[in-house]
């Protein structure tokens, strides 16, 4: 009986061992992999979402979120630079063994307009600048781009990124994947050559939208509510009806580099056109209402009926004037280009893909012109130049001047050991984790940030790393791990 009992202990024991050491190895691993501060994460990213949800419905301003994130870093006695450009700066030197590894940053775009949206990936930098993972000099930069102007961008000092430097930009989409090429973007600008007169008409109708949340110009531009596409639309029904109208004034709220936030307008015509002309506008603001309210809880479409005579314009734009502005802004809009049958499609894109956007940001009146900027992207200087030709021949059809004000070059990373590298430790750390193991490469469908930062300097490797939803919390331990690692994955088996 002893004999049996013996047997099985020994039996027992021998199949135990197996299932300690893969338990040990498998806790070894998690233990090598799991590197993000969830708490620390989750932390920052709730108190981002809170300051949304409450009566402000965000920041109010860019000093408020730099304001809040040094904050944090005070409250961790986490060393940071706030440099002259706005940026804040969180580098941490090489641990000793690891003096010879090649440095790493990592950026995100700091506005306070789309800080709410971006309260994650927000968290994902600030985690990656807390952890004490061991790695060569790692700098995460919280990059000012208030009103999309990059100003930190441009004003980095160039000693944080050098040839041998790994840049990671971060960000957020609506889908997660890896990119080594985005859009380059030009600078434009429309001149109407402007005559003001004498007010000829009766009445007059005073146009107003506010509440638009503005957002960085994308290839989800079309989906945008844009006031100056609202304006186009009432001065083109106008002339459709051959109405005698005339403009009297405009504002467009300009958002810098963003998508525009506003519009007052005041339109004068003679009160035998006027029902007609509301009754126009009474369907638009349904037909906004229904398209944009969801997103845009704060918008609002009105207009008011100036009838008494004192509160009448006295000036307004000629007839001329007003139909040169009705005809460029119908023929020059905002919007996506996409790829048709018979275009040069680049390798990963196909029919339907986009290919370039056009964004008119703002409307700029004086008395003598009237000046309209256009903000063009575009996959290459082919695909570029194709819309600011189109839009140059708009202007010399209506006898107006364009003029190009600057060039952002495109994105090309043709480097692939930071990319592939990533990627591999994606899979690793992230095998049976996450929804998608393997992560996509591509390249983006419009200009990113990254044309900044390969300016500082062309021979340094980066990637563009957008991740949705959940997904970032896995990003965020992935750079940690790729951090530690540097491809030396075989830590994590």
């Amino acid at each position: 009986m002893n004999k049996v009992f013996k047997s099985i202990k020994f039996w027992i024991v021998l199949f135990l061992i197996p299932t300690i050491i893969v338990a040990g190895i498998s806790i070894y691993r998690s233990g090598n992999t799991k590197l993000l501060d969830k708490e620390e994460y989750s932390g920052f990213r709730d108190a981002i979402e809170e300051i949304g949800e409450s009566d402000a419905g965000g920041f109010t301003s860019q000093q408020d979120l730099m304001d809040f994130i040094e904050k944090w870093a005070d409250e961790r006695s986490l060393e940071y630079k706030e440099d002259k450009h706005g940026n804040i700066i969180f580098n941490k030197p090489a641990v000793k063994r690891k003096k010879n590894v090649t440095p790493t940053l990592i950026a995100v775009s700091m506005n306070y307009e789309t800080a709410v949206d971006n309260a994650r990936v927000l968290a994902a930098a600030a985690a990656i600048a807390l952890s004490d993972v061991e790695s060569g000099r790692r700098t995460v930069v919280f990059f000012n781009d208030e009103k999309g102007l990059a100003k930190g961008y441009k004003g980095l000092s160039d000693k944080y990124i050098s040839a041998k430097t790994k840049v990671i930009y971060l960000d957020r989409g609506s889908s997660t994947y890896l990119s080594t090429g985005s859009f380059q973007q030009r600078y434009t600008s429309v001149t109407i050559p402007a005559e003001l007169e004498e007010n000829p008409c009766d009445t007059a109708i005073k146009v107003s939208i506010t509440g638009i949340r503005s957002g960085i110009i994308g290839p989800g531009i079309n989906k945008q509510p844009d006031p100056v596409s609202a304006l186009s639309s009432l001065l083109t029904r106008l002339k459709s009806k051959s109405v005698d109208c005339r403009l009297a004034d405009v504002t467009i709220g300009d958002n810098g580099n963003m998508y525009p936030v506003s519009l007052e307008a005041t339109i004068t015509l003679n009160s035998y056109n006027q029902a007609s002309f509301t009754g126009y506008i009474d369907k638009r603001i349904k037909a906004w209402e229904k398209s944009y309210s969801s997103d845009h809880e704060d918008l609002l479409f009105t207009y008011e009926q100036i009838e008494n005579e004192e509160d009448m314009p006295e000036m307004v734009y000629s007839a001329d004037t007003t139909d040169k502005l009705t005809g460029i802004l119908y023929t020059i809009r905002s919007g996506a280009y996409r790829y048709s049958e018979g275009d040069a499609i680049p390798e990963g894109k196909e029919v339907g893909d986009v290919y370039g956007i056009n964004c008119i940001t703002n409307i700029q009146p004086d008395e003598d012109r009237i000046t309209i900027p256009v903000i063009i992207q575009g996959v290459d200087d082919s695909f570029t130049e194709r819309i600011l030709n189109d839009n140059k021949a708009a202007a010399e059809l209506y006898e107006c001047s364009y003029t190009e004000t600057g060039k952002v070059n495109t994105f090309i990373n043709n480097k692939n050991k930071l990319s592939r590298t990533f990627k591999n430790t994606y899979e690793k750390v992230n095998d049976g984790s996450v929804s998608e193991s393997i992560l996509e490469e591509t390249t983006d469908s419009f200009f990113t940030p990254c044309s900044y930062l390969q300016e500082k300097n062309g021979k340094a490797d980066i990637i563009h790393v957008r991740t949705k939803g959940s997904s970032v919390s896995g990003i965020a331990n992935t750079i940690l791990c790729y951090i530690k690692a540097k491809g030396n994955t075989s830590i994590f088996k």
